[in-house]
């Protein structure tokens, strides 16, 4: 298990600083987005194949593994134009996975309120299924996983329906991201454990990173908190999260430092017998 951190949480650098800060913070690896990262990109049509060879030589040179390559698109918005417009660029960031050594491109799925009726989450989950299809087509294609990230308020809401989605679409190359905050509406934040371990039966075979964040529940609010100093029970996560990397996100300068230390102190706790 490496510790790292969302590269443009330290801002947007020269690809040759970039690596070199963050690995002089001491983290390990990082989810690169390139166009929220790299001075030089600033949309995904900036990406360039010099900009991948200088990428790829820049984190080599400075031991950071990229463990996620971001690409945050909206796999299951209505409008079919901008849908497979979205799918384009997530094919594209597949490749770009394969030149730089990367196994994981990410994303979410579409922003959903939870209120909005189950006749037409199913509408955005045949949409999303249906970008998703045409994602891992590519990926098996280039031999890169997909990182799809299971959001509360999202189309892809719950452990059952990222299980239906893994059982449908069949494909190897589709796996989790799992951001237990994400997971969290603020009336479901006592029934954590229930819903972590209902995605650990499902399909714990599938995650391959765990997005770190904590919170606290304030005035019917998630807000932002130092990891450990929230509700986040990770000591249970641990319990049952297969051995993989733990990328901060949303870190903050001022206490970046501590939030690496408590999560070597669940790495710590997993490490037990």
């Amino acid at each position: 298990m490496k510790i790292g951190v969302r590269a443009h949480d330290f801002g947007r650098h020269s690809v040759e600083d970039l690596p070199k800060i963050i690995k002089e913070a001491g983290f390990d690896c990082v989810q690169l987005a390139l166009a929220k990262a790299i001075e030089g990109i600033n949309s995904f049509a900036d990406i360039t194949d010099r900009h991948l060879e200088q990428v790829f030589n820049s984190f080599e040179k400075n031991q950071l593994d990229i463990t996620v390559l971001g690409c945050y698109i909206e796999p299951s918005v209505s409008d079919k134009d901008l849908r497979l417009s979205n799918v384009a660029i997530f094919q594209n960031h597949l490749a770009y996975a394969k030149t730089l050594d990367v196994s994981v491109v990410g994303t979410e799925t579409t922003h959903m309120h939870p209120t909005t009726p189950e006749k037409e989450r199913e509408k955005a989950y045949q949409l999303l299924k249906d970008s998703v299809l045409r994602m891992a087509e590519t990926a098996e294609k280039h031999e890169v996983n997909i990182g799809i990230e299971p959001v509360a308020d999202h189309t892809l809401n719950t452990p059952i329906l990222t299980k239906r989605l893994i059982d449908e679409v069949g494909s190897k190359r589709l796996k989790i991201i799992f951001d237990p905050f994400n997971m969290l509406l603020p009336e479901t934040a006592h029934r954590q454990e229930e819903i972590y371990k209902e995605m650990f039966d499902l399909f714990s075979d599938r995650i391959v990173v765990l997005h770190v964040k904590d919170t606290i529940i304030a005035n019917g609010e998630k807000t932002w908190a130092n990891i450990g100093r929230g509700i986040i029970n990770y000591r249970f996560i641990m319990d049952f999260l297969p051995s993989v990397n733990l990328l901060r996100e949303d870190v903050k300068m001022d206490s970046y430092k501590e939030d690496r230390d408590a999560i070597e102190k669940i790495i710590t706790y997993h490490k037990k017998p």
